[in-house]
């Protein structure tokens, strides 16, 4: 492995001397800026292989995963029962395709792959509102079939597929994240 894919923290300067160490390496003795005191870490670019599967060694700016969390949809039955899954701003697709921003893959075959339910936070009115998606399995709150959009305000019971869900606002009337 060459120096180019390995992670490396360069610590700040010690009066004994001036390493990078290499993570799961030895001590590499490049030099690093003699006039900085703060300590760096530098990640390896992503791979030829890595770029051809998909896979990034940094996250993008609009992954879903560096976005601030809104709230989150607990399954409390069905496969995957104790799972949280975090939900972002604008529309969450829900389905148990690897597409949808809300994955439900804990193995219930009920769960349409893409669509099945949208959950959106609106960030101007500060509220949430599910709704069906479109797909041809329906989503049910409570005993009653969604339908059309309907607000919901925390701690209704989502059911999907085999699958009981209750959903947990953070942003609303009460927090909102600053710019």
């Amino acid at each position: 492995m060459s120096d180019d894919d390995t992670t490396r923290i360069i610590p700040r300067k010690s009066n004994n001397t001036d390493e990078t160490r290499q993570i799961g390496g030895e001590p590499n003795n490049s030099s690093a800026r003699d006039d900085d005191p703060h300590t760096r870490i530098y990640r390896p670019k992503a791979s030829t292989e890595q770029l051809q599967s998909g896979i990034s060694a940094s996250p993008k700016a609009n992954d879903f995963s560096a976005e601030p969390v809104v709230g989150w949809l607990v399954v409390i039955d069905g496969p995957g029962r104790g799972q949280s899954l975090k939900l972002g701003y604008g529309v969450n697709t829900i389905g148990r395709g690897p597409d949808a921003r809300v994955s439900l893959d804990f193995g219930d075959e009920e769960i349409s792959r893409q669509g099945h339910a949208m959950l959106t936070y609106d960030t101007k009115g500060r509220k949430f509102y599910i709704q069906h998606g479109g797909a041809a399995n329906l989503t049910y709150l409570g005993d009653a079939p969604v339908l059309q959009p309907y607000e919901i305000k925390g701690r209704e019971i989502i059911g999907i597929g085999n699958t009981k869900l209750t959903f947990i606002p953070f942003c609303g009337p009460d927090f909102e994240w600053e710019d």
